[in-house]
């Protein structure tokens, strides 16, 4: 009888470290999800139009271009109207930027259990480790601020995972993440 709760215990240890284990390797392998920041005090049916300014860090004018065009759009089909900056309710500014990550380069094994006898043990960490390879992932950050008389309405920031180097998938994909990025601005278009 003492054998057989003592490997129920382990058992349950064993399915526990398990759980633990997963859930560190889906925290691991998490997307880089959109951040957002709304000010709630504000009261965005009273904003009716907008003006997009050009970056600050202006390196790539063609692309730049279109993700004003893309918020312009978005922001659009939200109610408001695209206006010059002296006559604009909000300002709404970008900043993009390029980062690369050293993106699994290394392959760690070292996770074990086991029985012994009448006892039982876990075993932790990195036996050995195998290199695959260099991998470099580039990922498009952006990130897009709204204010309203020099202050802060609407953050968000996010970035997305640069697959191929042409100027055309590169477009798409910032028009994708701009979507995403404004998706969570209130709506105005039903006043």
């Amino acid at each position: 009888m003492r054998g057989k709760t003592m490997r129920e215990r382990f058992r349950k240890i064993q399915l526990l470290f398990c759980l633990i284990a997963f859930g560190g390797l889906l925290t691991g392998c998490a997307s880089n999800a959109p951040s957002f920041s709304v000010d709630e005090t504000q009261d965005f049916q009273s904003i009716d139009s907008f003006h997009v300014k050009p970056p600050l860090n202006s390196v790539n004018p063609t692309l730049e271009n279109g993700i004003a065009e893309t918020i312009a759009k978005v922001m659009t089909a939200k109610g408001l109207t695209e206006v010059s900056q002296d006559e604009a309710d909000v300002l709404i500014g970008f900043f993009p930027f390029v980062e690369s990550k050293d993106d699994g380069t290394r392959l760690n094994i070292g996770l074990g259990s086991g029985t012994f006898g009448r006892s039982g043990g876990i075993s932790i960490g990195s036996v050995f480790s195998i290199p695959v390879g260099e991998q470099f992932t580039e990922y498009q950050n952006l990130q897009i601020d709204v204010t309203k008389e020099n202050t802060f309405v609407y953050s968000a920031s996010g970035s997305t995972e640069i697959k191929a180097n042409d100027a055309i998938t590169v477009q798409r994909a910032l028009n994708e993440l701009v979507k995403s990025l404004l998706d969570n601005y209130p709506n105005t278009k039903d006043k």
